[in-house]
């Protein structure tokens, strides 16, 4: 084995010091300086696009009390998934303003937030609920006269309304004339009670002259008839077979 103090040991050791110990100088495809080879820096623009890093732990901060954050950092913020379903939602609705099923997803997806065995579950979801309606029924002139929007909006804002304003909402309901929203009112009547039975009577007398005598109304007005009958069996009208009855007459609905 060869010492350090052969010839050609002593000849390596007596040449002057050279950097390139690793072979030819185009070994590499960047340029070494001093020991570390400089890559270009544009390698990262695609797993950064969108979401710029930052050094700084108050960017990365959920309070909204920082007020110096520019527009490209609120961009940034992280949508819940319930929170990415509405603003879904919102995109779909501005687009078409018409969509009944859209506000209906909006309504029910809004609700979900609020579970029915919580604290005042029943005002707060009606009061989102008579929020969104109000808003669907204003969105665009073809939901005005969208039964089913109407009614829900109706209905929601029995619970929390005062029954002036609940009965002016109704009477505008009204105007459209649709039998359905006629007979809803009607159950509405019937559930306050005010007046009793004879007052109910003359909210179903009032029904029937709108409804007139045109054959399509046959069979609201059989509607009409049988919840009247219902009616008068709760409130204890009809009597034994011994005793007096109650003849009621579909055709002008008179009660004895």
């Amino acid at each position: 084995m060869p010492s350090l103090t052969d010839s050609k040991s002593r000849a390596i050791l007596a040449a002057a010091p050279s950097r390139n110990l690793s072979g030819p100088r185009n070994r590499y495809k960047y340029e070494e300086i001093d020991g570390f080879l400089r890559l270009p820096s544009t390698g990262r623009r695609d797993c950064d696009e969108g979401f710029p890093l930052s050094t700084n732990p108050q960017d990365y901060s959920d309070s909204s009390s920082d007020t110096g954050s520019s527009d490209d950092d609120t961009n940034t913020i992280r949508l819940t998934s319930h929170q990415a379903t509405l603003k879904s939602l919102e995109l779909r609705l501005n687009s078409d303003p018409s969509s009944v099923s859209t506000w209906m997803s909006l309504l029910f997806h809004s609700l979900s937030t609020i579970p029915l065995n919580s604290k005042d579950a029943t005002k707060n979801r009606s009061e989102i609920a008579t929020s969104i309606l109000k808003r669907a029924l204003s969105a665009h002139p073809s939901n005005t006269t969208c039964t089913k929007l109407r009614l829900m909006y109706l209905k929601s804002g029995e619970e929390i309304w005062h029954e002036s304003k609940l009965r002016a909402e109704w009477e505008d309901a009204l105007k459209e004339g649709n039998a359905d929203i006629w007979i809803e009112w009607l159950e509405w009547r019937i559930r306050i009670g005010n007046g009793g039975v004879d007052a109910v009577v003359q909210e179903a007398r009032r029904v029937f002259d709108v409804l007139g005598d045109r054959e399509e109304n046959e069979t609201d007005k059989l509607r009409i008839f049988w919840r009247m009958a219902v009616v008068f069996q709760n409130a204890g009208s009809f009597s034994s077979s011994s005793g007096p009855k109650t003849v009621l007459t579909v055709r002008n609905l008179r009660f004895h």
